[in-house]
């Protein structure tokens, strides 16, 4: 049987795909099954996300604008504690363990506020669905986050 050159390693038999060949003919495989090359083999299926995971992100995305409204103008923490006070005195008893959490956060730093608001930590993602911040956005701006998550 006679190899077609010689080098390193097992010798090649004749007609047999080279190791470039081998990687094209993978990579093909890949393709028809419907991945793309992108540093590493990901499915091209568009990923669905759940309208839950949507409305996590949208009021991430109006949280981390409401987090440089405050970072811009610390005044409007003031805002916030009087929004939190009012609805805690609106609040039938018990009380709900929420307004405990945000009473907490605001007594940190405008910084400490801020980076909260942006955080992708579950307990941020949780409080968020109850937040004092909400007055803080004008219609335009919350209009142009829901339009963008449509």
């Amino acid at each position: 049987m006679e190899t077609l050159e010689k080098g390193p390693g097992r010798p090649r038999k004749p007609g047999a795909p080279d190791a470039a060949e081998r990687m094209r003919t993978a990579r093909e495989r890949k393709r028809r099954a419907g991945f793309r090359l992108h540093q590493s083999w990901v499915n091209t299926a568009p990923q669905v996300y759940s309208d839950h995971q949507r409305l996590d992100a949208r009021s991430l995305a109006m949280h981390c604008l409401v987090a440089r409204k405050l970072l811009a103008n610390p005044a409007l923490a003031a805002q916030v504690r009087s929004t939190l006070a009012r609805w805690r005195a609106q609040a039938a008893e018990p009380v709900p363990s929420y307004f405990f959490e945000w009473g907490r956060i605001l007594e940190g730093s405008t910084e400490e506020i801020a980076g909260f608001l942006a955080s992708m930590h579950e307990d941020a993602t949780r409080l968020r669905q109850s937040s004092p911040f909400t007055n803080l956005l004008t219609p335009e701006e919350r209009a142009r986050i829901y339009e963008a998550f449509r």
